[in-house]
């Protein structure tokens, strides 16, 4: 009896790794040093778009042909809420905006680690569709486009 109480010890320690690991993994993405996490702003959709260019060939007397020209820019698209009694409130889609108003390259960070490059945005919107009492925004929906830049910003 003895010698299974501290495996039964050791397992419970396991778990709660587990557990405080998952807990500090709230980051869901980085871009540039702006965390989207649960329990700030979090993006319900995240959507990806990429694009391949083909030319057409015209030939005389036959059928034209398609020539591959390259890729297109890969596109990142995120649409999220925020609410004015959640979390940070509505206040860091401001920082969203700010950041595209510096029209620079940002790092793109998954929430496991992974350095996706770098991007930059290329629009957003923000809709309040709830107001508090005296005007102030209760909930808001917002979405961002980014657009990949290059994976090393010294060789674009």
């Amino acid at each position: 009896m003895s010698e299974i109480i501290p495996l039964f010890e050791d397992q419970g320690r396991a778990g709660r790794q587990k557990s405080t690991a998952a807990e500090s993994a709230q980051v869901m993405l980085m871009l540039g040093d702006f965390a989207f996490s649960a329990d700030s702003t979090a993006y319900q959709q995240l959507s990806r778009e990429a694009t391949w260019r083909w030319g057409e060939q015209e030939r005389i007397g036959r059928q034209s042909l398609m020539q591959y020209t390259g890729k297109g820019a890969r596109t990142v698209r995120l649409e999220g809420q925020v609410h004015a009694f959640f979390g940070k409130g509505v206040g860091p889609l401001e920082s969203l905006f700010l950041m595209g108003e510096e029209a620079r390259p940002l790092q793109l960070v998954s929430g496991s680690g992974e350095i996706l490059g770098w991007w930059v945005i290329t629009a957003f919107s923000e809709v309040t569709s709830r107001f508090l009492p005296g005007g102030g925004h209760r909930n808001k929906t917002w979405t961002m486009t980014l657009k990949y830049y290059a994976d090393n910003l010294s060789e674009p």
